[in-house]
């Protein structure tokens, strides 16, 4: 559904993205990972039509977005930016019936349907008993969730969202996310997100796009691409990857350094000072 080819993006003279080529399957959960500064949220922000290319074009069924109209890229994409301010007073249901601005004309003002509309967004989200509370006095799991209703009332096919975990709690972090898979597997979303948690990121992937210096290193499945290998060339770290005991999902262990170690104890993946670096397990 979302697609880029020769994608090259930047800020002033700086080049992030150079000559990209990235296909996100429709009807998936996709999570794009990789450390600090490589590109990911720019990624994103040219997917969602809210950065130009200096080159290349971002597909949407197979149409360059540029030559869409807003008003119709609106009604296909929710994009929830990183950290998105909270307007003063607002209420909850107040947020969450914006996200019917792409439905409404001079002409057709508030209707029946976008009150059906943003009903259904706030009760899937979970956010319907706090319709007349202030945004700005809720809990982070709590705001991150009415955002997440304000997109859901776009009624869009898909979702981009830039770290919509970032600055929540775990207990918050794994509300958020169980809600964006239930999105996909009861609605059939297309869920695009950026998350720095790599364990999170495996755990609820449908297909995982790896990133470092503004390229893709590896995308696919994570139990098929996600190895002590590919962590070390992305993140840099020595790690065991084995199958989470919950999920199944694989799980990055890091391995323990000489300064954290405690003396006498050996790494998990090590058998003895000369063995081998640690290796990936099946999951």
């Amino acid at each position: 559904m979302l697609s880029t080819r020769d994608l090259t993006v930047g800020y002033d003279d700086r080049t992030v993205l150079d000559g990209l080529d990235v296909d996100l399957p429709a009807d998936a959960f996709t999570v794009i990972v990789g450390p600090n500064a490589c590109g990911k949220s720019t990624l994103l922000r040219a997917m969602a039509r809210l950065l130009a290319p200096r080159r290349g074009t971002v597909l949407l069924d197979g149409t360059a977005i540029r030559d869409l109209p807003t008003r119709a890229v609106a009604r296909r994409l929710g994009v929830l930016p990183q950290s998105p301010l909270v307007p003063e007073g607002v209420t909850v249901a107040d947020l969450v019936g914006r996200g019917r601005q792409p439905y409404q004309r001079w002409w057709r003002q508030w209707s029946a349907e976008d009150e059906a509309a943003v009903r259904a967004a706030m009760a899937l989200a979970n956010v319907d008993e706090l319709a007349d509370r202030a945004v700005d006095s809720l809990s982070g799991g709590q705001r991150q969730r009415v955002w997440i209703a304000m997109t859901l009332a776009q009624e869009t096919e898909a979702l981009l969202l830039d770290e919509p975990t970032t600055f929540l709690d775990l207990a918050h972090q794994v509300e958020v996310l169980d809600l964006l898979h239930r999105l996909r597997v009861e609605r059939n979303r297309t869920i695009v997100a950026v998350l720095h948690d790599l364990n999170q990121a495996a755990r609820y992937a449908d297909h995982l796009i790896a990133m470092r210096a503004g390229a893709v290193v590896a995308a696919g499945p994570p139990r098929e691409i996600l190895t002590a290998d590919l962590v070390r060339d992305v993140f840099g770290l020595d790690c065991v990857v084995v199958p989470c005991p919950v999920s199944g999902a694989p799980l990055v262990v890091p391995s323990l350094t000489t300064s954290v170690r405690p003396k006498g104890s050996p790494c998990v993946a090590e058998s003895s000072p000369s063995s081998s670096p640690p290796r990936s397990v099946p999951a």
